[in-house]
């Protein structure tokens, strides 16, 4: 009873914007955890129905140029990348309990993200727009520190 208690405090104190942050981290990593544990775990069968032309209905509706890429990244790609969603979305939720060092996971995960592209696609573009969203990321969460033990 005194836990259930101490937790509701705990969630009282967490600013807003902390909330806001893990809210919109646990959908977003969560769902990029997921699909890409899907993408590994499917990347064979996936291609598989790539090379035998049964994806000719998709014509219409997905960038073939896109879907190509994509299948020419190697597997592991996918699999390193689930993980360093599932270290982001750890320390997400080691923030939503107000533990700091849940932040640190967070920004290391971002920032290997963001590396680990550049190893597995070198020809393509730089990230721009996912840079630009991991540091804004990363500073508001840095301002919510002072609240986090």
């Amino acid at each position: 009873m005194e836990s259930n208690f101490q937790q509701r405090e705990n969630n009282a104190q967490r600013p807003v914007l902390l909330t806001v942050l893990c809210i919109l981290t646990f959908i977003g990593s969560g769902l990029s955890f997921f699909a890409n544990l899907l993408l590994f775990f499917l990347y064979d069968i996936i291609q598989g129905v790539f090379e035998s032309g049964q994806l000719g209905f998709m014509e219409g509706t997905v960038e073939m140029e896109s879907f190509n890429m994509v299948m020419s990244i190697a597997p592991e790609f996918f699999l390193f990348q689930g993980i360093l969603y599932f270290i982001s979305l750890l320390g997400a939720m080691m923030m939503w309990k107000m533990n700091k060092t849940g932040f640190h996971f967070y920004a290391i995960a971002q920032i290997l993200l963001l590396i680990i592209y550049e190893f597995y696609i070198p020809g393509a573009p730089f990230p721009v727009i996912p840079l630009l969203i991991s540091i804004i990321f990363i500073l508001l969460y840095y301002r919510n520190l002072q609240f986090m033990k």
